[in-house]
């Protein structure tokens, strides 16, 4: 959860400070370089996220739970993962971010699928908020096709804007779920 608070604050960074062309050249507008920084460091989260995503789709560490949070979470962190690798090969190459965005989009719509799916299943002791907090991600996906496909400087806020909402609200979670699992166990 620690690397979806992370991604979302570098998509925040990305949106504000990347040139409003991707792939324009490697300054940003105010003169520095932080598309090689942003590379590495989403290539680093997502690497992460694609890991711990495709290892809870293999081990199954959740199969008492009738399996329903193993494809809940191992398969939007892979994807989220990819299409962060995605993004972080296309800034490290000085490419736009055009054909990232509609990868995202996909991992969107996955999104709104699980939300709609804990809705629906009642997957968490709170699902309206559970299914808030998967929808966050899934609005910047597809922010990031207005974001990354004009010059717009308003859209780009507005996508740097959504992206830090969601990695406030996803610290909220990540915190609360350290907090919860570092307690000591009831006896």
């Amino acid at each position: 959860m620690w690397g979806i608070v992370a991604s979302a604050f570098l998509l925040g960074v990305a949106g504000l400070r990347l040139p409003f062309k991707a792939s324009s050249g490697s300054v940003d507008r105010n003169g520095e370089d932080v598309r090689i920084g942003l590379a590495i460091t989403l290539g680093a989260t997502g690497f992460y996220l694609f890991i711990t995503g495709l290892s809870i789709s293999i081990r199954w560490p959740f199969a008492i739970a009738g399996g329903a949070y193993n494809v809940l979470f191992g398969g939007s962190a892979s994807l989220a993962g990819l299409v962060l690798l995605t993004a972080s090969a296309s800034l490290f190459l000085n490419q736009g971010l055009k054909i990232v965005s509609y990868f995202a989009v996909i991992l969107g719509l996955y999104l709104v699928v699980d939300a709609a799916s804990i809705l629906h299943y009642g997957l968490t002791a709170e699902p309206p908020l559970s299914s808030a907090f998967f929808l966050a991600p899934a609005i910047v996906a597809f922010l990031s096709i207005p974001a990354f496909h004009t010059d717009n400087k308003w859209l780009r806020w507005i996508f740097a804007a959504a992206a830090f909402l969601f990695a406030i609200l996803w610290l909220y979670v990540a915190a609360n779920t350290t907090w919860g699992h570092l307690a000591t166990p009831a006896k």
